[in-house]
């Protein structure tokens, strides 16, 4: 696609880098595993301590966390590819979806580990390491559960969309924007 507005970015990288692709890749599992488990798992208002269902989606959701902000060191210190070649309002679409993706993908788990703690739960990264608690139960933590629910659930129509558009490069523009992150 080609317009007087459209910016090609010839010294940028064609493709993500070895450590961004599976980053990125490592983040959709454990998303879909996250999402899996908070559907299937008991309503949190009903559980006195993390057991089970709800163990592990509290367990994930710090791994989730904790590969999120290692993707945020990683895109701090390297260049990526620059944006599609695309007209400006598709790339100014893309760089919102993106930007709020992001924040989601921090806002989500942070809300989540606030919640749990203000329960009184102990959460732990990877179901193993003891994290801090952000909250008591006398606190507002204890009570943002459907914030988290609510994170959690934008954060998915932005994916969706994401996946949309992605399908629309491939498919509709043939500009195989997929391989930059194969």
């Amino acid at each position: 696609m080609n317009t007087k507005n459209t910016v090609r970015f010839r010294d940028m990288p064609a493709r993500y880098d070895g450590v961004s692709r599976p980053l990125h890749w490592l983040s959709l599992l454990l998303l879909v595993t996250q999402f899996s488990l908070g559907w299937l798992m008991p309503d949190a208002d009903s559980v006195k301590a993390p057991v089970g269902l709800v163990a592990w989606h509290v367990g994930i959701g710090t791994s989730l966390l904790a590969v999120f902000v290692a993707r945020l060191v990683w895109v701090a210190m390297r260049r990526s590819p620059g944006p599609a070649n695309q007209h400006g309002m598709f790339r100014f679409l893309a760089a919102a979806v993106h930007a709020s993706m992001y924040a989601l993908l921090l806002l989500a788990p942070l809300l989540g580990w606030l919640n749990a703690s203000g329960r009184g739960w102990a959460v732990r990264l990877a179901g193993v390491w003891d994290m801090p608690q952000l909250a008591t139960p006398d606190s507002l933590g204890a009570s943002i559960g459907e914030w988290h629910s609510a994170s959690a659930t934008v954060l998915l129509i932005l994916i969706g969309l994401h996946v949309f558009a992605v399908l629309v490069h491939q498919i509709g523009f043939k500009d195989r924007l997929l391989r930059r992150m194969l």
